[in-house]
C-alpha cells in the first residue's frame, strides 16, 4: 500500500487521501479492470491427471499489479450506456424521418403540379364552353323576335363578339 501511495504521489504530485473510498469500491465489478476475468468454472490443473480446480485462472493478471502496461479503465456506467443507446436510436430515427419528410414533400409537390395541370384543363374547357354558348346566342334565329328584342339581341351579340374575338 505504501508503494502505491508513493506511485500516486509521484504521478499526481499530491498524496492519495481517498483510501476509505477505495476500500469500499475496490471489489465492485464496475471498478475492476476490463481485462480482468474471474471465473467460477473448474479448470484442469494437470494435463495427464483428472484433477480440476474451481479457483480462477492463475494466469489472469491481478488488478493490484502496478507494473502493468495496460491502464486501468473502468467500465461504462448505466446512465452513460443509456445515453449512448439513445443517441444511436435518435440518429437512425432522424435519418429515417428526414428521408420520410423528403419523400412526402416530393409526393406533395407532384400532387400540387398535377392539381395545377387539372385546374388549367378545367379552365380551358369552361372557356371553350362559354365560347360555344356565345356562338349559339349569336347564331340564334331572330325571325320570331320583335324589333326591340332584335336590338337588345344585336347589342348583346356585339359585346360577345368583342369579348371572344369573333
Amino acid at each position: 500500500m505504501d508503494i502505491a501511495h508513493a506511485f500516486f504521489l509521484q504521478d499526481d504530485g499530491a498524496p492519495f487521501n481517498l483510501e476509505y473510498a477505495w476500500r469500499l469500491l475496490k471489489d465492485e465489478p464496475k471498478w475492476k479492470g476490463a481485462y480482468i476475468e474471474t471465473s467460477s468454472k473448474r479448470t484442469k490443473i494437470s494435463t495427464s491427471g483428472g484433477a480440476y480446480s474451481s479457483s480462477p485462472n492463475p494466469k489472469t493478471p491481478s488488478s493490484y499489479e502496478f507494473n502493468s502496461t495496460f491502464p486501468m479503465e473502468r467500465s461504462m456506467g448505466q446512465k452513460a450506456a443509456k445515453r449512448k443507446a439513445k443517441a444511436k436510436v435518435n440518429a437512425s430515427a432522424t435519418e429515417t424521418s428526414s428521408k420520410a419528410v423528403h419523400d412526402l414533400m416530393d409526393k406533395r409537390v407532384a400532387a400540387m403540379e398535377k392539381l395545377a395541370h387539372l385546374k388549367e384543363e378545367e379552365n380551358t374547357l369552361k372557356k371553350e364552353e362559354m365560347e360555344f354558348k356565345a356562338m349559339q346566342v349569336i347564331m340564334s334565329d331572330t325571325s320570331t323576335m320583335n324589333e326591340s328584342q332584335r336590338q337588345v339581341h344585336e347589342k348583346y351579340c356585339n359585346k360577345l363578339k368583342e369579348k371572344y374575338g369573333f
